[in-house]
């Protein structure tokens, strides 16, 4: 018999299958699922764990560029579309970039195109010249999958059992509130250390297999691999938080006010946020001198036991820097956060949210407008306003030179015009129609010659700047032609700035006043 009422088990479901698809969905467009499914995604993922291995976690662009282009030929010689789609489903590219011809690209175009897939984040660091870049968190995780298929380990081994197990323990006894089982598990704890006691004094010592040893040092030495990953997953977790503080400030609803009182008094809410609270807890922890100082005791005993001969080099040297490669990314979280913070306070004590906010709103109003007539005004109406532009004309912004502050840059030539002469007729005429000061240069010549017996215009122009500009200089080119003695064949270079504030030169006939000339 059938029944036509609805499973409600099913219905649920039913429903739940379609909200995880729905967040696949998502999760399909992330920078990682794009990677892992890329046509080139195998020599992408070889090329970029190639590029930073361990130690440069931050290369700048040059050696960036050159890295890369040393294993060129590797995508070039990637079989695929011609676009580096994926093969599945057309739409992940491995570059970044959808015009890609094979064999054509450069390095540098593989590089710029993994920023833009966010396979890479750019850095600009102000006490570096060059830009620097990193792998992004998307790529981390996608190296660390890749890496646990290539080495076919189990996760769930004994040693990682014991390992949650030991937590739980441990988390049940530090939270334990009923002082009676508190005291019974000390009891029971006490025990155990004293039978271990009794039984290393009678000579019976128990160790564990090296082979089980071994598995829990790898275990350890994953987990320890897994935070470089999550340092730069920190700092834009952090981004988000001050971003998200920022349009909290912004918005005219919610706990504007709060907040601006909180920074206003100088609180943290970045370290009082879920990311900012658990990076701090474990920055302090790191950087404990007692506990660090007595866990590094511990790796260099480890090191010395025999079952660690059987850990590859590399595995040994992760070992043995455990903690020392941590310091360096850590330092790094907390910059971020101290600059972040800084800038936050400084946005809101500068009243700069407040110029936002009058813009924000201004934006918002006529964005209400414009909704509001959607419906009613055709897109087609002519409206009664007239501009004076009717169309822009678009470039590339590849085509714009960026200007390097480290680069003083060539100085600008200077525009050069051909000789010519002039005549007592020219040089008159120019004096009549552009009404040069005559009466004044006349003094000018007259008070420098005075002083040194004799002046050339150079000299002149050099104690008594050119008040008209280019008009003074041909003045005094006029007076010198009646009243100074030239030297042939010889000219001089004379200078002076025009009414714009640029300066100019122009090399002129050698003329010397040797006496006064007359007013006129």
């Amino acid at each position: 018999m059938t029944t036509t009422e609805p499973n409600r088990w099913t219905d649920r479901r039913s429903d739940a299958v379609s909200a995880r698809k729905e967040a696949y969905e998502q999760l399909r467009r992330a920078s990682t699922w794009r990677l892992l499914a890329a046509t080139k995604a195998p020599a992408v993922l070889a090329i970029l764990q190639a590029t930073f291995p361990a130690g440069d976690r931050r290369l700048p662009r040059s050696e960036l560029i050159a890295r890369v282009g040393a294993h060129l030929s590797l995508l070039h010689d990637d079989e695929g579309p011609a676009d580096g789609t994926s093969a599945a489903d057309g739409a992940a590219s491995a570059d970044g970039a959808g015009d890609e011809t094979r064999g054509g690209r450069s390095a540098a175009e593989y590089v710029d195109g993994w920023v833009r897939e966010g396979y890479l984040t750019r850095r600009d660091d102000p006490q570096r010249t060059e830009t620097t870049f990193e792998p992004s968190p998307a790529t981390i995780d996608a190296i660390q999958f890749i890496a646990s298929l290539e080495e076919h380990r189990p996760t769930t081994t004994q040693s990682r059992l014991q390992l949650v197990i030991q937590q739980f323990d441990r988390l049940a006894q530090e939270t334990e509130t009923d002082r009676d089982v508190r005291l019974a598990d000390l009891q029971r704890r006490r025990e155990r250390i004293e039978q271990e006691i009794r039984e290393l004094a009678e000579g019976e010592l128990m160790l564990p297999s090296p082979e089980a040893s071994v598995d829990r040092l790898r275990d350890i030495l994953q987990i320890a691999a897994e935070l470089s990953g999550d340092f730069l997953q920190y700092r834009e977790d952090l981004r988000a938080v001050d971003l998200h503080l920022r349009e909290q400030i912004l918005s005219p609803e919610g706990s504007r006010g709060e907040i601006l009182e909180q920074l206003l008094a100088g609180d943290d809410l970045l370290g009082q946020s879920t990311v900012g609270r658990t990076f701090t807890a474990f920055f302090r922890m790191l950087n404990d001198p007692v506990q660090t100082r007595a866990t590094q005791e511990l790796v260099d005993r480890l090191l010395e036991r025999d079952f660690s001969r059987s850990l590859s080099r590399d595995e040994r040297e992760r070992l043995a820097n455990v903690f020392s490669d941590l310091y360096e990314p850590a330092q790094e979280v907390l910059d971020v956060k101290t600059e972040l913070y800084r800038s936050l306070a400084r946005f809101v004590r500068s009243q700069d949210f407040r110029q936002h906010r009058v813009l924000l709103e201004a934006l918002q109003e006529a964005q209400g407008v414009a909704l509001a007539q959607k419906d009613e005004v055709p897109t087609r109406t002519p409206f009664p306003l007239e501009l004076d532009l009717s169309r822009v004309q678009l470039s590339s912004v590849s085509q714009h030179r960026l200007k390097d502050p480290t680069d003083p840059g060539a100085p600008a030539e200077a525009e050069v015009h051909d000789a010519t002469s002039l005549s007592v007729e020219v040089l008159q005429d120019l004096v009549r129609t552009n009404d040069i000061d005559l009466v004044g240069l006349t003094s000018h010549v007259n008070d420098v010659r005075g002083r040194s017996g004799q002046a050339s215009i150079g000299d002149i122009l050099r104690e008594k700047p050119a008040e008209q500009g280019l008009a003074s200089v041909i003045g005094l080119m006029f007076l010198a032609t009646s009243h100074a003695q030239e030297r042939e064949g010889s000219t001089e270079i004379v200078t002076w700035r025009e009414l714009d504030g640029n300066d100019y030169a122009a090399r002129v006939p050698s003329f010397y006043f040797l006496d006064d000339v007359p007013v006129e």
